[in-house]
């Protein structure tokens, strides 16, 4: 259990504090609102994954699972911050380290769950974005507060393994020293040098597993910021979003290059069902684009199975929808289709009414920078974000075509295997 020194330090260094919970307290309506589809979300998400799918085999786990995830959900709105709450946040972690629940599964869980709340915050504040960034960000301090406490468990685990494979080394080391002492001072230097190297195998063992464990959830917070910033108007939420991900990416560069020296890096990606994702990015979006009167019409062929990175895929979806709308006056409407492109790739075509773009600005569409937005409404990377995920993760490509007056369309051919740095 965290001593209050430890308690102390962590709840300044995430910069939690009364404004914090008045914050998170006006997420209490929401989640009365969505709870339940926000849990059976994060369910879906996690039986796409043969390890979590193992471990809720069981009915009876799944149920124990689906409550305590609702109740969890419920405590962010409400969180007390006292010598209690970090013991329940500790059990947490211990409950799941009992279980087998790998660090990279619990980890991912508070990602999507962020994932998952930011787009409805935005939505149910959408008419105060500065109080949306604020809750935005004290979220994200109690997600990553809930986090390093839970880590404290397996930490724990590791350390204890760690301990008991010492001690283990330990006695075979004096063993093989006793068998050895007779022998040349050569084959001794040499048996020495050969411990060694099996120590920096197994370390590079460990920082590896640690370094993606740690990057895929690091690298969905940034995704999001990146979102979240072009939303955000005042200068002071955009200089704190930009910390965010500057932070974020010291973090992901210091583990890639862990990652580097210990092994080459892993590719990470899933099936994904293309058609059910687009239909769960309308859905996250579902108000917004009823607020503004807007039509939406789907042509989603199915099955459309491909292997990537959803979460990134649905990252640029999410970005192209609220482009759209943005372009958008109200009653406009906005058309979605997914249809084969060949017999390697499938193609997601995002239509839009709005006004278009400039046939002078369509140069400049992919470079940084470039936004048709007012000044302080957009920060001109989300379209670059696109193309970089499609193509440098995805192995695909991306084009538009536009009328000034008449609305845009964005083409995006993604392979059923993802290929890194396919650019077409």
């Amino acid at each position: 259990m965290p001593n209050a020194e430890d308690r102390d330090i962590r709840l300044a260094f995430f910069e939690l504090g009364p404004k914090d919970l008045e914050n998170l307290a006006r997420l209490e309506p929401l989640l009365e609102k969505h709870a339940d589809g926000f849990v059976a979300g994060f369910y879906r998400h996690l039986l796409s994954f043969e390890g979590p799918r193992t471990l809720l085999a069981d009915p009876e786990v799944k149920e124990r699972l689906l409550v305590k995830q609702r109740e969890y959900l419920f405590s962010l709105a409400r969180p007390d911050l006292d010598p209690d709450y970090f013991t329940r946040r500790l059990a947490i972690g211990t409950t799941h380290v009992r279980v087998g629940l790998e660090p990279r599964y619990y980890l991912g869980g508070y990602s999507l769950y962020f994932r998952l709340l930011v787009p409805a915050i935005l939505e149910q504040f959408q008419r105060d974005l500065p109080l949306a960034e604020q809750i935005v960000l004290s979220l994200q301090k109690i997600l990553m507060l809930d986090a390093s406490i839970a880590m404290d468990s397996y930490i724990a685990r590791r350390e204890e393994r760690l301990a008991f494979q010492n001690r283990e080394l330990a006695n075979a080391s004096l063993e093989a020293e006793r068998r050895l002492e007779a022998e040349h001072a050569l084959s001794r230097d040499a048996t020495a040098r050969a411990r060694a190297a099996e120590n920096l195998a197994s370390l590079a063992t460990i920082v590896a597993g640690l370094a993606h464990e740690i990057g895929t959830p690091m690298g969905v917070i940034q995704g999001h910021a990146e979102l979240l910033e072009s939303s955000v108007a005042s200068e002071r939420g955009r200089a704190q979003l930009r910390t965010i991900r500057d932070q974020i990416e010291r973090i992901s560069h210091i583990i890639h290059t862990l990652l580097n020296m210990a092994r080459p890096e892993g590719r990470g990606d899933a099936p994904i069902e293309l058609a059910t994702l687009l239909r769960d990015t309308l859905a996250f979006l579902g108000e917004k684009l009823r607020a503004h009167g807007i039509q939406t019409a789907t042509e989603l062929y199915e099955p459309a199975v491909i292997r990537g990175n959803g979460d990134k895929l649905q990252q640029i979806f999410i970005n192209l929808v609220l482009n759209a709308v943005d372009a958008m006056d109200d009653n406009g409407k906005l058309t979605v289709k997914l249809r084969p492109a060949g017999e390697d790739r499938f193609e997601v075509c995002i239509a839009d009414t709005g006004h278009g773009i400039r046939e002078e600005d369509q140069p400049k569409v992919f470079k940084k920078g470039f936004t048709t937005k007012p000044v302080g409404a957009g920060t001109g990377l989300g379209l670059l974000i696109v193309q970089r995920i499609v193509t440098e993760d995805h192995g695909g490509s991306v084009s538009f075509e536009s009328v000034w007056g008449q609305g845009t369309t964005f083409h995006l051919r993604i392979p059923l295997q993802a290929k890194k740095k396919g650019v077409e």
